[in-house]
């Protein structure tokens, strides 16, 4: 299992790949406006464009409730499937996970097995990102997907997607533009005495 981690924009860093040169796409993007520089549905399009060219299997974004609509409408999904957070302090208790299938060759609905995961938030001490998503929930969905052996995240945050992968023995790149964030991801997918802990 390898694990590439980058300090870097993911806007500048996907033109670089070649078309169809990495398993799966597995991430959480911005969710809010003032998470983006300039306008969000922008932003979003250009990744969604660059994320659909570079992936040969299969996307899988993690989103907001709230965006829902525009999401549905504007980026129609293969699938959804939903992570209820159960009793949460936010008012929204849950986010749409969407995924896109690439070709008929990678039939992603062979590999799925459910489609709602209750699973609560991460809070208290083990948060070290103020969007950190569980463990287990990453863990579960990425098992599913046979022979997607190389995962990109372009927005790895605290790195929940690289530890998983890394459990799982799958290959993993990860990027991220904010240093602190990076060097947290950096910490967790190298600490060995955590990996293998749900």
């Amino acid at each position: 299992m390898l694990s590439t981690l980058l300090h870097m924009d993911a806007l500048e860093f996907l033109p670089t790949l070649a078309d169809r040169s990495i398993d799966m796409i597995f991430t959480s993007p911005p969710f809010k406006d003032e998470d983006v520089i300039g306008d969000y549905w922008k932003f979003y399009d250009i990744f969604f464009k660059q994320a659909m060219r570079v992936a040969s299997k299969a996307v899988i974004i993690i989103h907001s409730a709230t965006k829902l609509n525009t999401l549905i409408t504007t980026y129609p999904p293969k699938r959804t499937m939903v992570w209820g957070k159960g009793i949460s302090q936010y008012s929204y208790r849950w986010n749409p996970i969407l995924l896109y299938q690439i070709s008929d060759e990678y039939k992603i609905n062979k590999y799925i097995w459910g489609d709602a995961f209750g699973i609560p938030s991460v809070n208290g001490k083990t948060k070290v990102h103020k969007y950190q998503d569980p463990l287990v929930l990453y863990y579960t969905i990425l098992k599913m997907f046979k022979d997607c052996n190389l995962v990109l995240d372009p927005f790895m945050g605290s790195g929940t997607t690289g530890v998983a992968c890394k459990i799982l023995g799958k290959d993993f790149i990860g990027i991220d533009s904010d240093f602190i964030s990076y060097d947290s991801a950096m910490r967790r997918i190298t600490d060995e005495q955590r990996i293998g802990v749900l």
